[in-house]
């Protein structure tokens, strides 16, 4: 600032200086004009065309400030506009619809671009619910082609929150077909297909994203290994067994603790070595994750194979012992004991489960099931019997909460696309299947 002041009055000084030196000047200037002479001293004559030239700047400045009036008043109400655009996307995060709703007026109204006002406009409406004006906002980004993409994850979101994938999928395609390397178009369109049960189109999509570097490598081949058990499971339904356990076998270096490798080996096990391979397949995944729907297959192997319940009873406790502390192991104890009819064993083995994790479905029916073969007591077995069965089904879908009796790829309920687990059997039960959806493909957050 004193620099500013110095050098102003530096340059005024030498002005003055100037000024002076010229009207310290001797001579005269005389001019002709009309017949009329005009005689004046020379430092006059200079300082008349000085003002002369001061005056046509002034008058260039004020008729520039004068053109560049409009301009500038279009500059500040973008500036306001913008403003509210910035303030109206911090109240849509902070959950203000009211706030919200006033600012996308006021960006509409003073911005010039309606891609912003747009994109406003449609947060907002989702807010506040009105998801009429959400989508015709995003129809319109999307009829665009600066923000075409945009628009269309917006239609997708809202295709898939009205549960319409008949308008998603085709969407999503053309997201895809906007943006190939994109991995939020691959995981879109991954989704609603492995969510149909279009396998095939899933594994081709799949490969589309790797050749375009949509999809990493890792997450790439373990989505591949998921499409193997897919294929794996309808094969085994329609009595491939050789194929399934083939296909089966090929994820176990991706996917080595998945439980649906167990269930798809058990309901293809045909001869004593592919059950023996699947009863290896239990075992290594009991230590991790025991559960009665482990124990089922377990079972269901053992029934076939048609074992002497003391054999069965041996084996179990074989099984039982990777996971000593697990309260599902004394409950696999307790029912190999009950169908041995060896009571007191499973007394004392239902009692350690329970003081470990409380009483849960499984414990229930083995409770329904020593009441009416231990002690002949048929209403109070009834009684038991009817709390198992308000949750009988061992699979549970983690995002929908749905049981299942038996494993599946995709969930019955909601269409969840590898989303079926052992139910647990800690007594909050209620508490589960509350998951969202696990990313496909990305490593940020579920679309």
């Amino acid at each position: 600032m004193l620099a500013r002041y110095g050098i102003a009055l530096i340059v005024l000084m030498a002005l003055a200086g100037l000024a002076a030196w010229i009207v310290d000047q001797p001579g005269t200037a005389r001019f002709t004009w009309l017949g009329y002479e005009i005689a004046a001293p020379a430092p006059l004559i200079v300082l008349l065309l000085a003002l002369l030239a001061l005056g046509l700047v002034v008058l260039a400045w004020i008729f520039a400030w004068a053109a560049a009036l409009p301009q500038r008043r279009k500059l500040k109400r973008q500036a306001r506009g913008q403003a509210a655009f910035a303030a109206g996307m911090v109240a849509v995060a902070a959950g203000e619809p009211g706030r919200a709703a006033k600012l996308a007026a006021k960006a509409a109204q003073d911005l010039d671009d309606p891609t912003l006002a747009r994109l406003l406009a449609a947060h907002t409406a989702q807010l506040t619910g009105d998801q009429e004006a959400a989508r015709r906002a995003f129809t319109a980004l999307a009829a665009d082609p600066a923000t075409a993409f945009l628009g269309l994850r917006g239609l997708i979101g809202d295709a898939r929150q009205r549960g319409d994938r008949d308008a998603a999928l085709p969407l999503a395609r053309k997201a895809s077909a906007l943006r190939p390397a994109s991995p939020y178009a691959a995981e879109a369109e991954l989704r609603l297909l492995l969510e149909a049960g279009d396998w095939a189109a899933a594994r081709e999509r799949l490969e589309a994203a790797r050749k375009r570097k949509a999809a990493g490598k890792a997450d790439a081949d373990r989505l591949a290994a998921l499409l193997d058990l897919a294929q794996a499971m309808e094969a085994a339904e329609a009595g491939h067994g050789l194929e399934a356990a083939k296909l089966v076998r090929r994820t176990g270096k991706l996917l080595p603790d998945h439980v649906g490798r167990a269930a798809i080996l058990t309901r293809a096990a045909s001869d004593t070595q592919s059950r023996h391979e699947a009863q290896d397949c239990i075992r290594r995944l009991w230590p991790t994750a025991p559960s009665q729907a482990l124990a089922r297959l377990w079972q269901r192997l053992e029934d076939s194979q048609a074992r002497a319940p003391d054999i069965r009873m041996q084996r179990a406790r074989m099984l039982a012992e990777s996971a000593p502390d697990a309260a599902e192991s004394h409950l696999l104890l307790a029912e190999a004991a009950l169908h041995a009819r060896d009571f007191g064993l499973a007394r004392a083995e239902l009692e350690q489960a329970e003081s470990l994790q409380g009483s849960g479905a499984w414990s229930a029916a083995i409770r329904a099931g020593l009441a009416r073969d231990g002690d002949g007591e048929e209403t109070i077995a009834e009684r038991w019997q009817a709390r198992a069965n308000r949750a009988s089904e061992p699979w549970l879908c983690r995002q929908c909460g749905a049981g299942h009796a038996e494993w599946a790829m995709r969930c019955q309920a909601c269409d969840g696309f590898d989303s079926i687990a052992p139910r647990r059997e800690a007594t909050q039960d209620s508490a589960q299947g509350t998951l969202p959806a696990t990313p496909l493909l990305l490593s940020g957050p579920k679309l």
